[in-house]
């Protein structure tokens, strides 16, 4: 009867991760679907969007939430539909959210998104300086520390996208950036969204630390 507790009890724990894994990921849905409907309606330069993009790297996948391709540059967006107070230090590993006196560890996602704009950058032939990473928190979060210019408040977002920068990409370019990526990314499916969260389980169990 020992192994069947064992198997029971595996199970549970299964269950509990895989619930709090699918809560979470519908929380991030609706705050990225908020993120792409602010820029669809306020974002006024040249553009073009792509959304939950999945791309191979060396150690298995990363999915960028958002590839904003403009023609003052590429701004690689990392939504994160979060309430409560928000602590961290730029440099730190792990960020803290506060909600009642409840305390939340998550990945910094300063360093979450540095790891997606290499990926990028991987595919092109361009300066670092044609790349702009943003942290954008969607939710009523409260911020409680300095995380720098490029982690800001959905309200923030059209502002720094529309901030005075020099023109680098025409139409055409910018249609050929989107194509490559298209051409690289991972095709969207259940198989793909299911590899991406086992890469992401796996390097969570590693880490002890929150997606």
């Amino acid at each position: 009867m020992t192994w069947l507790l064992y198997i029971f009890y595996g199970l549970v724990i299964g269950l509990a991760i895989g619930s709090g894994f699918a809560r979470r990921r519908h929380r991030q849905n609706y705050g990225e679907a908020i993120l792409a409907q602010t820029i669809s309606r306020h974002f006024n330069r040249p553009h073009l969007l792509l959304n939950n993009v999945t791309l191979p790297t060396a150690g298995g996948t990363t999915q960028i939430d958002h590839v904003l391709v403009a023609d003052t540059g590429i701004f690689v967006i990392e939504a994160k539909h979060y309430t409560g107070w928000i602590f961290g230090d730029p440099q730190a590993r792990q960020w803290t959210q506060t909600i009642y006196r409840t305390k939340f560890r998550f990945q910094n996602p300063i360093h979450q998104n540095y790891g997606h704009v290499k990926t990028l950058e991987a595919l092109f032939n361009l300066p670092e300086d044609q790349f702009y990473s943003v942290v954008v928190f969607t939710g009523q979060a409260e911020f409680k520390s300095d995380f720098g210019p490029n982690v800001i408040q959905l309200a923030d977002l059209i502002p720094f996208l529309s901030a005075d920068r020099p023109v680098v990409f025409d139409e055409r370019k910018m249609a050929y950036i989107i194509g490559r990526i298209e051409m690289k990314r991972e095709r969207r499916s259940l198989e793909t969204d299911e590899y991406h969260l086992n890469h992401l389980r796996s390097q969570i169990a590693e880490k002890g630390i929150e997606p």
